[in-house]
């Protein structure tokens, strides 16, 4: 199961991902997301991993996309909170994908980074 928390402030939205980001669940997070890019034309997002059970390679699918797709789109996606438990979950080749995205130790220092 994965519980997604979703808080907008100062034009960024802020979601936090609690429970398990597998293949089952990465359609609710992908629905989300599509919605408040779509809808409500948000462009600055931070990711909070921080109490995110598990990974696989699915959820850092989506990740990586829309990394991607709001970069390619002026905007920005910061992933905080990722910790070593889920870095021991997933494989090697994933997981340097994932490090190679934007990421920060918790939300006060990704809004920083964002800085808009």
């Amino acid at each position: 199961m994965l519980k997604i928390e979703m808080e907008y402030a100062r034009g960024m939205l802020f979601i936090r991902l609690s429970g398990i980001l597998s293949q089952r669940t990465v359609n609710d997070l992908k629905m989300n997301l599509d919605r408040m890019i779509e809808e409500e034309g948000i462009k600055y997002f931070v990711i909070n991993l921080e109490n995110l059970e598990y990974v696989d390679e699915a959820g850092l699918q989506l990740l990586m996309t829309y990394d991607i797709d709001i970069t390619l789109h002026d905007g920005k996606l910061v992933i905080c909170g990722y910790h070593n438990d889920i870095e021991k979950k997933v494989r090697k080749d994933t997981e340097e994908a994932f490090q190679n995205m934007e990421n920060s130790k918790d939300e006060l220092t990704a809004f920083h980074l964002i800085n808009i």
